[in-house]
């Protein structure tokens, strides 16, 4: 099962054009979504690539808020993955 999710938050700092800091916020989603054993399935193919799908106008930063969310036992079921 794929799980397509957008939390408003990049769940990395490569996820930023800023490359500001991930807040404490990020770092807890990030544990549970360990926890609860979901990877971002986009990270784990293009694990040093920024791609971008949304833009703050407000605060002129580019970020990934779209993650592709899937459980880590099924991630070798993946041939290719792709942001359009």
């Amino acid at each position: 099962t794929i799980i397509v999710r957008d939390f408003n938050t990049p769940l990395t700092a490569l996820d930023r054009s800023s490359r500001q800091k991930v807040n404490k916020e990020t770092i807890d989603l990030n544990y549970t979504l360990g926890q609860m054993d979901l990877a971002d399935i986009y990270r784990r193919f293009y694990p040093t690539i920024a791609k971008h799908t949304f833009f703050s106008s407000a605060y002129r930063i580019f970020t990934n808020i779209d993650h592709m969310l899937g459980h880590k036992v099924s991630l070798n079921k993946f041939q290719r993955i792709e942001v359009t």
